[in-house]
């Protein structure tokens, strides 16, 4: 499986990498050579199989590969997975999704309920130990045996250990309730600013046609005039 996964992985080819990779296909052996020469000439790739790299870092290492590099005065340091790997990407061809932040308000609640969850069990075994040591020590002027004293302090930890886990799982679930309701109560909020938003304009739009509309322009004239007779006119 992890043969197969080597095969799948590719490395990207940069200048420097290819600097030392130039050197080898003449003095690499012919398989390996051949392999090496479809990445790096005639027209160099943009990226390199791992397994090749690997299979040069092992050769670089054998006895027959000291003595080839050595009499062709290269390092064969430089041909280390480090060297090789060193400055190159990992599958440069693959396109990631790009990270998407989460909204601080969340993060700081999550960190809030991790720290609670925590807490809350760091204090349950500390019930659960100080118990059964609290009985062990009382225990002592019952006038029982060591092995009926541990007994009875083992079954009340046991005990309280049970009931801590019971009021664990409460508090989980009421949590866990709680952030279920409140998606539905920001979602049913934010419905009814849309709604509110819609009549808002739904009025606004009325008021606008009302004030274009002949009729009511004239009505509205009429009024005024009414309103604007002097009373003297009107004793007349």
């Amino acid at each position: 499986m992890n043969q197969t996964h080597e095969l799948n992985v590719y490395v990207s080819l940069e200048h420097h990498l290819l600097e030392v990779l130039n050197a080898l296909p003449t003095i690499l052996p012919d398989d390996l050579a051949l392999e090496l020469s479809a990445f790096v000439s005639p027209s160099p790739s943009t990226v390199i199989p791992y397994y090749i790299l690997l299979k040069i870092s092992q050769w670089s290492r054998s006895p027959a590969g000291l003595k080839v590099l050595q009499s062709s005065s290269l390092d064969p340091q430089s041909y280390s997975m480090v060297s090789l790997l060193a400055g190159t990407r990992t599958s440069p061809e693959k396109k990631f999704p790009a990270y998407v932040a989460k909204d601080p308000e969340t993060e700081r609640r999550q960190a809030a309920n991790d720290k609670k969850a925590v807490s809350t069990v760091v204090n349950g075994v500390l019930s659960v130990a100080g118990t059964g040591f609290a009985t062990w020590l009382a225990s002592e002027h019952t006038g029982l045996r060591l092995e009926w004293r541990a007994l009875l302090a083992t079954f009340v930890a046991l005990v309280v250990a049970l009931a801590e886990i019971i009021l664990y799982m409460i508090w989980d679930s009421r949590r866990s309730t709680k952030k279920t309701e409140r998606a539905p109560h920001i979602s049913s909020r934010v419905e009814k600013l849309g709604e509110d938003s819609d009549k808002a304009g739904i009025v606004d739009a009325t008021a606008s046609s009302s004030s274009t509309d002949p009729h009511h322009s004239a009505l509205r004239q009429r009024l005024v005039q009414s309103t604007s007779i002097p009373r003297d006119s009107l004793h007349e």
